[in-house]
């Protein structure tokens, strides 16, 4: 995974741990359809304190529809 500085366009909020979440773009290896593809701009928040990592849910949902994609119909 990598990592590109830029805000995403979300306000993550703050992390347990009291620091304030930071929005990033990274990159996630992935199976879709059978392939290994790297989906890029994938924007994330991380807290400078602690690393702690979130996403979004629109993000997290979008995601797993392309892994769905790797599915056979009988499965999903």
């Amino acid at each position: 995974m990598g990592a590109n500085d830029g805000g995403g366009g979300y306000d993550y909020g703050n992390c347990p741990c009291a620091g304030l979440y930071e929005g990033r773009f990274i990159e996630v290896e992935m199976v879709v359809a059978g392939r290994n593809v790297v989906v890029t701009a994938i924007p994330q928040g991380e807290c400078p304190l602690c690393s702690s990592q979130v996403y979004k849910m629109q993000v997290i949902e979008r995601m797993e529809s392309l892994m769905r994609a790797d599915k056979p119909a009988a499965q999903r």
